[in-house]
């Protein structure tokens, strides 16, 4: 088992105390039921038959699951579905930017590699000049005031286009 040919010397920064410990002995003891195969892994995506990855999938399941209370408008803009999961994404603020990227230990530059500002969803969206001079395109080709925010973009905004 992977218990077995791995040793359990793990110590903790804080005292595995009460549901903790028990929770903690409960991992342990699953851990110790897996048995590795000698076969490459295979990833498989529990929402299809075939065990492959679609984004319809992922939005059968999102919208079954009742996840997106305060997204509603994101599921009704008529854009390819593709688009609708990108634009979830962005709504959750779970982008890999780089400030999200330091969240998830990573150590390189936090800076955006055009404008040498903080990399985040608000500056690559809203506040990049890059992403201004888009949004002022948007603004010119369609006569629609560009939003400022992600709250205002998955508000008002998106009201505004819906149809």
């Amino acid at each position: 088992t992977i218990m077995q040919a791995t040793p359990l010397n793990i110590q903790f920064r804080r005292v595995l105390v009460g549901n903790r410990w028990e929770a903690w002995l409960h991992l342990v003891r699953r851990l110790m039921e897996v048995q590795l195969q000698h076969q490459p892994d295979q990833l498989c995506w529990k929402l299809t038959r075939s065990g492959h990855f679609t984004v319809k999938s992922m939005y059968i399941d999102v919208i079954n699951s009742s996840v997106i209370p305060n997204s509603k408008h994101v599921w009704k803009v008529k854009v390819p579905l593709k688009i609708k999961v990108f634009m979830w994404f962005v709504h959750k603020q779970v982008i890999l930017t780089k400030d999200n990227l330091v969240k998830r230990n990573w150590t390189g530059s936090t800076r955006c590699s055009f404008y040498d500002r903080d990399e985040a969803i608000k500056h690559i969206f809203f506040e990049c000049p890059l992403a201004k001079i888009l949004w002022r395109s948007v603004q010119i080709a369609f006569n629609i005031t560009p939003p400022s925010s992600v709250g205002s973009l998955f508000g008002t905004w998106l009201d505004g286009i819906e149809s």
